[in-house]
């Protein structure tokens, strides 16, 4: 197509533009001298330049829009059918969210079957009818219900992320405080529930029981701090009684704890594992803060089932400088004057066997801790078995 006559309609379109400007900016000048000159007797003119310079205004704007090189949007590029089968084939998805609609077909206006539970195993719908859409995923429950889910809510990660991916989404909403009790509990439930599928082994097991033993003990301190109660919610009376073998109840302070004995037997049970340690802190992390007061034996055995047996068991634990430090400033603050080492005779029993299963482990463990903390134990023995 020859290009002279679109050359000459901008040409003109130009001339037309150039001649309504200097159309507006003669009137404007003209009516700008005839309203300075009447502006001590009439302020009425001012509303005329106002009114004038508007259209001048509007006029370059509207032209100049008209003549302007035009401009092309690019249209995003959708993913083929077959490269989203292909996807979803080799993927894993996990529902990082409280309460996911699942809908009867890919539109957001269809029915919702029911509410999906944070993190709860769906899989691809292979067998879906419906041609796959690039923002809903067709996936099948484990109880054989089918539907369809918002691509952009889920995650859908490679097989081997999946557990990574499914904890790191669920401690992101076990620490938020905008996570009510009810919906730690559900998370706490859901991970519970998939560590005993016997899908996981090994270390991918310890890790994701130790992580819902932590999970467990995070929804429980917001019970306590919140005081809720379970006689007033039979919720949580049900999501104690699942767990009530990993529990135990403060009768004085009425207050839930989780059982530190949860985490050391799962490290008797799986000893030499990449996760070991971090189980180690959970369980010492676990042993309910005591108000001992002058009770040496209280005292005494605080430490030794809980930062103590962390130094035995965990010699090289990341840990232990933390837990070390900790247990030498309890030591010397004991220890620093005889005297008010509370040792009255008769001495019990009791006391002298936490002295001696403490001074057994700190004879095992590393030099450079036994080196600190044995001298305070031995200060201890001497008081106290005289």
């Amino acid at each position: 197509m020859d290009s002279v006559p679109l050359l000459k309609i901008i040409c003109r379109g130009t001339e037309l533009f150039n001649s309504f400007f200097i159309l507006g900016r003669v009137l404007i000048f003209r009516i700008s001298k005839s309203a300075f000159s009447l502006l001590r007797t009439k302020f009425i003119f001012l509303k005329q330049i106002k009114i004038l310079n508007f259209f001048s205004v509007f006029l370059f704007f509207v032209v100049g829009s008209i003549l302007a090189e035009p401009t092309f949007q690019e249209k995003s590029k959708q993913t083929k059918p077959s490269e989203l089968v292909k996807r979803d084939l080799h993927s894993e998805i996990v529902i990082p969210v409280i309460g996911l609609n699942l809908h009867l077909f890919a539109d957001q206006k269809s029915d919702v079957l029911r509410k999906l539970k944070f993190g709860e195993p769906v899989s691809f719908d292979r067998e879906s009818l419906e041609s796959p859409k690039e923002d809903w995923i067709p996936v099948k429950l484990e109880d054989g219900l089918s539907g369809f889910i918002k691509r952009s809510v889920v995650r859908s990660v490679p097989p081997k992320q999946y557990l990574s991916t499914l904890l790191f989404e669920a401690e992101r909403m076990i620490l938020s405080k905008n996570i009510d009790f009810a919906a730690k509990g559900e998370i706490t439930d859901t991970i519970f529930s998939i560590s005993a599928t016997g899908k996981f082994t090994g270390d991918d097991f310890i890790f994701i029981r130790a992580k819902a033993g932590f999970f467990l003990k995070k929804t429980i301190d917001l019970m306590n701090e919140k005081g809720i109660k379970p006689d007033n919610d039979p919720g949580t009376l049900e999501f104690l009684k699942r767990h009530q073998t990993k529990l135990l109840y403060d009768y004085s302070y009425g207050k839930y704890y989780v059982d530190s004995n949860y985490f050391w037997k799962l490290l008797e049970a799986y000893p030499k594992t990449k996760h070991s340690d971090y189980a180690g802190y959970l369980a010492t992390e676990s042993i309910p803060v005591l108000e001992c007061g002058t009770d040496l034996k209280c005292r005494l055995e605080e430490m030794r089932k809980g930062k103590l047996r962390y130094i035995y068991l965990f010699p090289t634990g990341n840990y232990i400088n933390l837990y070390t430090k900790d247990l030498v400033n309890n030591l010397q603050s004991m220890t620093k004057d005889s005297d008010s080492i509370p040792c009255f005779a008769p001495v019990s029993e009791g006391i002298k066997s936490e002295i001696n299963q403490m001074i057994r482990y700190a004879s095992e463990i590393g030099p450079r801790e036994k080196k600190q903390i044995l001298p305070h134990l031995q200060i201890l023995k001497k008081e106290c078995f005289r």
